[in-house]
């Protein structure tokens, strides 16, 4: 069903230009009404039809059952214009008011000549309903002057009826007029509010969308922060330690190596083997390392990789730095959909309690980077039993 363009009681271009096209609300709102004037017009003027025939006196029902027969043609004939043919609405207007006209012309052959009333009238319960449709489908001027023209037809045609109350013509008009602006404005503020409503719902989505960027923004920097923290800060801290003994060109590799590693983790396309990307960082560490690969690991996406990677360094980093021992276990397996990787060793272990605030490799480097491409980080510890180390992705 076509929906009006510009839609009623909004067609007059602001000052900064056209208005923007409606939006959901907006445009809901447009179409039903678009439905509610054109099927409820049809139905009521096809019930004003039928009574008006009954209505009349057995002699003169003959004229009335004739413009009744064509009315009802008409109204049915029009609805399926407007909803599934491409008529321009200018000539199908055109054609509804001449058809309306014809209507109100007729009433000396379709109302009773013992009937001195108007506003009782079956041709000015059609004037009123087929303009008030007008407001719902029409640009306001063309609604309005179309209007106008009803009114000033229907008093044409009660002027040829004899005995005629000119008052109470003049009066039912003028109610027409009135139901019509009542009309016109109900259109105008529902739709204001409808357009309202579309604003609101556009802020909220462009409010959401600025959160998510933001939040990757966010996300992208931590991420970065933790390769740094891993790789070059991690090789510059051990290679400026007091008790460190590492030769120039043991970190000359090291610092190679971590080149080549924040240069990998810039792409997120494609799927890398797992079990290749863990042997080459447990290479990368001074320590002895006792593997386990159960399986076939297969592969995973670079995010994926990069977080059980770098998630798997730090844990090998803070044993060589705090736990005092040289001898550490690794496993990785696949539970059902999960990839699990465990980080075991039997040196100090610590109090989660009581460590600096300032510390970020278990929080960041570990836990948050699982966290951010929806694994999980697990940290098990206490002082003189050593620490276990669990990665897991996706979350279980």
């Amino acid at each position: 069903m076509p929906i009006p363009t510009p839609p009623p009681g909004v067609d007059t271009p602001g000052p900064a230009g056209p208005p923007a096209p409606p939006g959901p609300w907006a445009s809901a709102y447009v179409a039903f009404n678009r439905r509610l004037a054109l099927y409820g017009r049809a139905a009521v003027v096809s019930a004003c039809a039928v009574l008006a025939v009954v209505a009349m006196p057995v002699a003169e029902m003959a004229p009335a059952a004739l413009v009744a027969a064509a009315v009802l043609a008409w109204v049915w004939l029009h609805l399926r214009l407007a909803t599934t043919s491409t008529l321009r609405p200018g000539p199908l207007l055109a054609l509804d008011l001449a058809v309306m006209t014809a209507v109100c012309l007729s009433q000396r052959a379709t109302i009773p000549d013992g009937q001195t009333g108007h506003a009782g009238t079956w041709a000015l319960v059609v004037v009123n309903f087929t303009a008030v449709s007008y407001q719902l489908t029409q640009p306001p001027l063309v609604g309005i002057a179309a209007t106008l023209w009803l009114c000033c037809a229907d008093l044409a045609g009660a002027a040829m009826r004899p005995r005629l109350e000119w008052t109470d013509a003049l009066y039912s008009v003028v109610w027409v007029v009135v139901n019509t602006l009542l009309a016109r404005l109900v259109v105008r503020l529902v739709f204001g509010e409808s357009r309202a409503a579309d604003e609101a719902a556009d802020r909220a989505v462009r409010a959401r969308r600025e959160g998510e960027a933001a939040e990757a923004r966010y996300a992208a920097e931590r991420e970065h922060l933790a390769a740094l923290h891993d790789t070059a800060c991690a090789t510059l801290l051990i290679a400026s330690a007091p008790w460190a003994s590492m030769r120039p060109e043991t970190l000359r590799a090291q610092a190679a190596r971590d080149l080549v590693r924040l240069h990998a983790e810039q792409s997120d396309a494609g799927e890398v083997p797992l079990a290749a990307e863990l042997a080459d960082e447990i290479a990368a560490h001074p320590l002895r390392v006792t593997t386990r690969f159960d399986g076939e690991l297969g592969t995973v996406s670079r995010p994926a990789a990069a977080a059980l990677r770098g998630g798997l360094g730090e844990a090998l980093r803070n044993v060589a730095r705090y736990a005092g021992v040289t001898v550490v276990r690794v496993r990785a397996e696949r539970v059902r959909h999960r990839v699990v990787v465990t980080v075991v060793d039997r040196g100090a272990g610590f109090d989660a309690e009581r460590i600096p605030a300032h510390r970020i490799g278990i929080k960041r480097s570990i836990c948050g980077r699982m966290r951010s491409v929806g694994g999980r980080a697990t940290v098990r510890s206490r002082p003189g039993y050593g620490t276990t180390v669990r990665l897991e992705w996706p979350r279980a």
